[in-house]
Formats: C-alpha cells, structure tokens, sequence
C-alpha cells in the first residue's frame, strides 16, 4: 500500500494553475462568471508562461465586463497589456467595448525603461544630455532633431541678446535707450525661461518609454 503511494504522480504546480484556467474557461463560456472568477483567482500570480498569465487577465476582464465591474475590468486589461504588450485580441470570443478599452489602455498606458528589458542597453546618462540628446540615445531622432534645433535657437538668441545689450551700456552702467535696454533683457530672459523648459521637458521624455 505504501509502495502503491509512492508511484501516485503528485500535479505540478503548473499543471494546477493549467487546470485552473481550464476550469475558468469553461465557466465563462457556460455563463458561471461567479466560479469563473473563482477559478482563475486560484492562479497563482506567475503561472509559468507568458501566455497563460495573459489568458487568466483577459478572462477575468471578461468575467468583470459581463458583470458589470467595469473598473475590475480594466485594472485586469492593464495587467494584460503589461504581461503580454503583443497581445492580440480575438473578435470572435472578445466584445467590441472590451476590445475598444483594450485598446484605449494601449494607448495610454506608459511603460518604463525597467519593465522593457531591451530598453535598459540604452546609456542611462545620455539621458540627462539635453540638446535632443536623450531622444537620439532611445532612437527617437525626430523628436531628437527638434529639440536639438529649438534648444540650439533659444540658446543662441539667449547668448546674442544680452551681448548686444552689454554692448551698448554705458560705463555707469546706464543706456541711452532704457525701453529699448529693457526690451533686449525681456527677450533674453524669455529665450532662457523657453530654454529651460525645452531641456527639461526632452529629459522626461528621455526616461519615459511609450510603446508605440
């Protein structure tokens, strides 16, 4: 008896979580959502494969949207995307507005540098290089190209303007046009202020990834 114990095969964890989402599956499709539920909550939270993590998160959207539970439904879509960004959903077993928020969740949903592997081979401080730098080290270049330009033109009216005002002060550090004076340091200040913000927005955008 205790021999015939020993050659019992003990189910793997993988092949409960398998069972599982089976077993959730067909409670979906039979209408049962309350033990489809259930069934795939017993999945731990790693089952083993890409896809059958993204099978358990999109049958429990469907689950929560038959339900009604349209936040549920969504925190589920996220971590759909989030597990499987390639996911494609099929319009045969999928409703239109599940699809349709799916896709709105595409759209907004940031994914950063840490959860991209293949975007962690970037340089980490070129990032922090304003002058488009950042956007060209991601393969950005267009983005990169017009920062480069708008920073390089602010700069450059920034430096030319207060060395033309400078020019003409007088030795008592008076001009003989103060509006004109005045005006010239408004435009450089303007042209600094513009700069600043420019370089600071392309290192934000340098360090968020968005997956096109």
């Amino acid at each position: 008896m205790m021999l015939a114990l020993l050659f019992i095969p003990i189910p793997s964890r993988a092949d409960s979580s398998k069972d599982y989402l089976q077993q959730g599956i067909r409670y979906y499709e039979y209408g049962d959502y309350d033990n489809s539920i259930k069934s795939l909550q017993l999945i731990p939270t790693i089952s083993g494969t890409t896809s059958s993590d993204a099978d358990v998160h999109l049958y429990l959207a469907l689950d929560y949207y038959a339900k009604s539970m349209n936040e549920d439904m969504k925190k589920e879509l996220k971590a759909l995307y989030r597990t499987a960004p390639d996911f494609v959903m099929n319009p045969v077993i999928v409703p239109p507005a599940v699809v349709s928020e799916y896709n709105e969740i595409k759209k907004q949903t940031i994914v950063l540098p840490h959860l991209v592997p293949s975007l962690q081979e970037h340089n980490y401080w070129l990032r922090l290089v304003p002058f488009g730098v950042g956007q060209y080290s991601k393969g950005d270049n267009t983005k990169g190209t017009v920062l480069l330009i708008a920073e390089a033109a602010e700069l450059a009216v920034n430096i030319s303007t207060y060395y033309i005002r400078i020019a003409h002060e007088n030795h008592d550090g008076s001009y003989n046009n103060p509006v004109w004076a005045n005006n010239m340091q408004a435009v450089q200040l303007t042209a600094f202020w513009l700069l600043a913000g420019t370089a600071s927005y392309g290192i934000v955008d340098a360090f968020v990834w968005r997956i096109p």
